[in-house]
């Protein structure tokens, strides 16, 4: 049996040496693809830093539909202000305060109204108050 033990020790040793010698050859390979990917970092964020990145396009804004609950509250705000004298002062919550009737009209909504009638030439944009505060005029007929 000692025979058969040898001849196995004999094939087992350089099947053995084999794997260690592939052990090395891999702890090798991984340490130069460690080194590649460092170098492949830097590379990465020298061009980063080298080429400018293309700013995305904005999105181009669909049209809102129109309601005609927005045009009655427009018609609303335009009717209180021409009673309004071309000297005072227009402002979104200026005209919340005072009120403009039944069914009540929101800030934000008065804002953008204000904002239509100043591009329907309607009013004119005064000055800039405290906060950013838009205050307008009525347009001189």
């Amino acid at each position: 049996m000692s025979e058969l033990t040898e001849r196995v020790q004999a094939a087992i040793e350089p099947l053995a040496a084999l794997v260690a010698e592939l052990d090395s050859e891999i702890s090798t390979g991984e340490l130069r693809i460690r080194e590649l990917r460092e170098q492949r970092r830097g590379l990465k964020a020298a061009l980063a830093a080298l080429q400018p990145k293309p700013k995305p396009q904005p999105k181009p804004k669909k049209p809102r539909p129109r309601s005609p609950e927005l045009d009655q509250k427009k018609a609303r705000v335009r009717s209180h202000l021409l009673g309004k004298g071309v000297h005072e002062d227009i402002t979104a919550m200026g005209l919340k305060d005072n009120g403009l009737g039944d069914p009540p009209i929101s800030v934000g909504m008065l804002y953008g109204i204000l904002r239509e009638l100043h591009e329907d030439d309607f009013l004119r944009l005064d000055r800039i108050g405290k906060g950013g505060q838009e205050i307008y005029r009525k347009a001189i007929p």
